[in-house]
């Protein structure tokens, strides 16, 4: 690689095609009316409820996807003034644009409201206050939540880059490992509703990312060999497995403002998709040229879909339709 180009990376592109396809097929199992809300679980689990386990959760693609990019792509390359401003152009500006006019609409309609409380008084109906919060959480449309989250991380950038540069591996890993361990405990926020909570739980995976890229040449071979990614495979299914039959859930492990500070059971989830980024990363290096096409398109349409996916699964979800369990 010439001095100052930049390497290109087939199979993190080729994850990126597939981060977003699974993040959408993830998001369509509210159009199921419920289907897989763990309080509509039936007594004895199957099977089928292995598979929307293993497909849930693509965040936390998405948020190594980011880190590994982080690392290539901006670190050292790009003042932090700068990299906000992109950041705020590419992305917080489309939320605005998008997000604003659905949350207008949710305040007028009356479909979301909240109420200010002062010294144990309600005070009156606030649209500003609506708004505020609507943007803040990114409530209005599904999958919107994303990007309050990700506006910290962009923030934070500061703090990954003291990360990339300790000298030592064992400090590294002991962040890393610090980050993991309080994200077991913590699990996601309910509804993905609070952003600081989300940004606390996901750090682990973008600094897993920023690892991965690190150490790079000296995974890869070992991850794209079959055997290796049978086991990981095996694995991945074995956690989703045992989420579903020993714990009794689907999905993501969250926790709501009313669970304290208590564990709230073991996050499958979050071991899962460790896993299973090292088996894609893998099979995607090996196998990946299979499906190249397709997914190298999904990477370039990722960011659109990613917008306006949610609307279209908003707008679905009021269609009365044979195929939509109500």
């Amino acid at each position: 690689i010439a001095s100052g180009q930049r390497e290109h990376v087939a199979y993190i592109e080729l994850f990126r095609g597939l981060a977003i396809i699974l993040i959408v097929l993830g998001h369509c199992y509210t159009l199921a009316g419920g289907y897989f809300d763990d309080r509509n679980l039936p007594p004895v689990m199957s099977w089928q409820y292995v598979v929307p386990t293993l497909i849930d959760g693509g965040t936390s693609y998405f948020v190594f996807i980011s880190g590994f990019l982080y690392r290539q792509v901006f670190f050292g390359r790009i003042a932090y003034g700068d990299f906000l401003r992109k950041k705020a152009l590419y992305v917080g500006l489309p939320y605005l644009l998008l997000a604003s006019p659905v949350a207008l609409a949710e305040i007028v309609t009356g479909i979301f409201y909240v109420t200010a409380v002062k010294d144990g008084q309600p005070y009156p109906d606030s649209p500003f206050i609506e708004f505020v919060a609507l943007m803040a959480t990114g409530r209005m449309v599904t999958a919107y939540w994303y990007i309050p989250f990700a506006m910290l991380l962009f923030a934070a950038a500061p703090l990954f880059d003291r990360f990339i540069r300790l000298k030592s591996a064992w400090r590294r890993l002991a962040v890393l490992g610090a980050f993991l361990a309080l994200a077991l405990w913590l699990h996601r926020p309910a509804s993905n509703l609070d952003p600081v909570h989300s940004l606390l739980y996901f750090t682990n995976v973008y600094l897993f990312g920023l690892l991965f890229w690190e150490h790079r040449h000296r995974l890869m071979p070992l991850l794209v060999r079959p055997p290796v990614l049978l086991l990981l495979a095996g694995a991945a299914v074995s956690v989703a497995a045992a989420q579903v039959f020993l714990q009794h859930s689907v999905g993501n492990l969250e926790r709501g403002a009313g669970d304290g500070l208590w564990p709230l059971g073991f996050d499958y989830m979050l071991v899962q998709k460790y896993l299973a980024i090292l088996f894609l990363c893998g099979f995607l290096a090996r196998w990946g040229h299979l499906f190249a096409p397709p997914l190298r398109f999904m990477a370039r349409i990722s960011f659109g879909v990613y917008f306006i996916h949610g609307i279209i699964i908003a707008v679905l979800s009021t269609v009365h339709s044979p195929w939509v369990k109500w």
